[in-house]
C-alpha cells in the first residue's frame, strides 16, 4: 500500500513539473511573440514630435588673466612714506601721489595709481603669455604698501598705469559649434560676457584666437577698466557665445547619413529625409538651426525608421 501511494506521489510530481515546463514554455513564446509584434507595431507607427521655435542660448564659464601697461613708481629719496589715499584711484597729472617726508611725489601723467605691488611688474607681458597653450603663470594678489613705511631712494612706491587704455583678458574657453561661429565673423569678432558685480552683458572685442584640440585661446579687448581690478590679473567671466532661434528636438530625431545629419519629416502620412544644420544642445538634445520649422512633424525614433529604410530609396528634401 505505502508503495502503490509513493508512486502516485511520484507520478503526480512529474505531472506538476510538465504542467508548469509546459506553461513556462508556452508563456515565453507568447512574451516572444508578443516582443515580435510589439516591435514591429513600434516600427510602423513611430513616436511623433511637433517642432516648436524656442531661444537657445550658450554660456560657458571665463577664467582668465588681464593685461595692462603699468610703469612703476620710485622713491625719488629716503624717508617714511604716506599716502592721501590707501585706495586704487585716478590720478590726474601733477596730482600728489604720496609724499616721503612730507615731500610729495607728483604723478607725470593721468593714471590709475595703485599704492602697492605683486612681484609680476615688468614681467607680466603679451609676448609670454599668448603663443604656448600652456598654464598660466602662478600669481598672487597685490600688497599694499603700508603708510609710515620707511623707503630708500630707488624703492617703488606704487604703479601707474596710463589712462586711458584698453583692458585686455587672455583666456582658454571650451570649443564649440557657436564660439567659433562667432569667431569666423567677418571684421571684429565680437562675443558677449558678462560678470558676476555687473549681471549685464557686454560685447568683447576678439583681437586673436587660436584652436588646440577642443580648447580655445582667446585674446579680448574688454569693454570697461574700474580700477579695483589692478588688485589681481586673474578675470572672471561668463561668455555668451550664441543666442538664437530654432527648433530643440531629442537627439533620438537626428541621424546622420554621408556627413550630413537628418531628420525624418511627415508630409501627408509619409516619412521624407530633411538635411537639417545644427549642433548637440546637450547629451541629449538637437538644436536645429534650419532644416525645421514651427508645427513641422518629425519622427520621435529615427534611427529606427532608418533601418527600414536604409536599403531602399527613400526621398530626401536637399
Amino acid at each position: 500500500m505505502n508503495r502503490s501511494k509513493r508512486m502516485r506521489r511520484i507520478k503526480r510530481k512529474i505531472q506538476q513539473i510538465l504542467y508548469f515546463s509546459l506553461l513556462t514554455l508556452i508563456l515565453s513564446l507568447c512574451y516572444r511573440v508578443y516582443s515580435i509584434w510589439y516591435e514591429n507595431y513600434k516600427l510602423s507607427h513611430p513616436q511623433i514630435i511637433e517642432a516648436v521655435t524656442i531661444s537657445y542660448k550658450e554660456e560657458q564659464p571665463l577664467e582668465g588673466i588681464l593685461l595692462w601697461d603699468e610703469h612703476l613708481i620710485y622713491a625719488p629719496r629716503n624717508g617714511i612714506l604716506t599716502y592721501p589715499s590707501p585706495r586704487p584711484r585716478m590720478t590726474a597729472k601733477g596730482e600728489i601721489l604720496a609724499a616721503l617726508d612730507g615731500r610729495a611725489v607728483y604723478a607725470p601723467y593721468s593714471a590709475y595709481f595703485y599704492p602697492g605691488l605683486d612681484g609680476q611688474e615688468g614681467n607680466w607681458v603679451y609676448p609670454k603669455l599668448w603663443p604656448d597653450f600652456a598654464p598660466f603663470p602662478e600669481f598672487k594678489n597685490a600688497s599694499l604698501i603700508e603708510n609710515g613705511t620707511q623707503l630708500h631712494r630707488g624703492d617703488p612706491i606704487g604703479k601707474l598705469v596710463p589712462q586711458p587704455q584698453v583692458l585686455r583678458c587672455i583666456a582658454y574657453l571650451d570649443r564649440t559649434p557657436s564660439l567659433e561661429r562667432a569667431l569666423r565673423n567677418t571684421g571684429n569678432p565680437i562675443i558677449r560676457i558678462k560678470t558676476e558685480n555687473e549681471g549685464k552683458e557686454r560685447k568683447a572685442e576678439v583681437v586673436a584666437a587660436k584652436v588646440s584640440g577642443q580648447k580655445i585661446k582667446v585674446y579680448l579687448n574688454l569693454p570697461f577698466f574700474p580700477p579695483n581690478v589692478l588688485k589681481s590679473r586673474a578675470f572672471t567671466a561668463t561668455v555668451v557665445t550664441s543666442v538664437e532661434q530654432g527648433v530643440l528636438v531629442p537627439d533620438t530625431a537626428v541621424i546622420t547619413r554621408e556627413g550630413k545629419n537628418m531628420v525624418y519629416l511627415l508630409q501627408g502620412n509619409s516619412p521624407v529625409l530633411q538635411v537639417v544644420e545644427g549642433f548637440p544642445a546637450d547629451d541629449n538634445n538637437f538644436f536645429i538651426e534650419s532644416g525645421v520649422k514651427h508645427g513641422n512633424k518629425l519622427i520621435l525614433n529615427a534611427d529606427q525608421l532608418n533601418l527600414i529604410n536604409r536599403d531602399n530609396d527613400v526621398e530626401r528634401i536637399w
